[in-house]
């Protein structure tokens, strides 16, 4: 069967989710007005922003929690 790989028997890694006070971060794909794409995080389906109005990628979203 071309393609195939066996599964190597090592466990899979545990998903970590991202906590802000006790709310989760959920990672979402935001394109800008020129078709520029980035990955965010939104919160209670709010997209993170500084104080400046700038959209956060999703890495530097300072979280204080994993769930």
């Amino acid at each position: 069967m071309a393609g195939y790989k066996a599964a190597s028997g090592k466990p899979k890694p545990r998903n970590l989710k991202r906590t802000v006070d006790g709310e989760e971060i959920k990672p979402c794909l935001y394109i800008n007005s020129n078709g520029k794409k980035m990955m965010a995080g939104s919160i209670n389906g709010e997209i993170c922003k500084d104080e400046f109005g700038k959209v956060l990628p999703l890495s530097s979203i300072k979280h204080n929690g994993i769930l």
